[in-house]
């Protein structure tokens, strides 16, 4: 008998399921602060290593001084990293509708396990990849990503996050699988009204429920 083929969503972590905002920027400025530079939570723009280049400082100055930041434990128990009060109903929604569900965050994969385990998001999903910060892009892990899951398994594939990076990746699935009946898209999660051009925004997770 032919396997039927299913629908995934490959969501991203940080500003998309939990709200990590705040630590990140207080992290990032205050790493900043300890190598003689202030800095404001609006200049630091996406790749926070980049910006510091322009300032010149190396990538390795950078991280020794960001590794002296506040632990992902200590953040979350003070209650400086919460969960967006819909993301577990949303999830536990679209598993009962039997899309597949996967991860793919751009950190350190110990901090990603760490905050997966406090709000209890892993048992969501089949598969979890994580890459580091430093990497140009997530279009190589979502090709691996996707392999894991079997491109002959999946009639579409969509992928969801607050940044650029997390949705743009599905050119690069679509591409490294156009011999397979696989559509990909992305969902752009802009929490204050932000939209990425040529794909559908949405202001909240529930907002997904509706579109699919």
């Amino acid at each position: 008998m032919k396997e039927q083929k299913t629908s995934a969503l490959v969501f991203d972590l940080d500003n998309t399921l939990i709200n990590s905002k705040q630590k990140y920027e207080r992290d990032v400025t205050e790493a900043f602060a300890r190598l003689g530079y202030t800095v404001t939570p609006d200049q630091l723009g996406v790749n926070w290593y980049d910006f510091a280049e322009s300032y010149g400082i190396p990538k390795q100055e950078f991280d020794e001084s960001l590794d002296k930041r506040k632990t992902w434990e200590q953040s979350l128990a003070d209650g400086e990293v919460l969960i967006f009060p819909e993301t577990h109903k949303v999830l536990t929604e679209l598993s009962g509708r039997g899309i597949r569900l996967s991860l793919l965050s751009k950190s350190n994969p110990e901090y990603t396990q760490t905050k997966l385990d406090y709000f209890d998001l892993g048992r969501y999903f089949e598969f979890v990849e994580t890459i580091h910060p430093k990497r140009p892009s997530k279009d190589t892990a979502a090709i691996e990503l996707v392999k894991k899951m079997k491109p002959e398994t999946l009639r579409h594939i969509q992928f969801v996050g607050d940044r650029e990076e997390d949705i743009t990746c599905e050119q690069a699935v679509r591409d490294a699988f156009s011999g397979y009946a696989l559509t990909t898209g992305g969902i752009y999660v802009g929490r204050q009204g932000q939209q990425l051009q040529g794909y559908p925004s949405v202001r909240s997770l529930e907002e997904i429920l509706e579109r699919l």
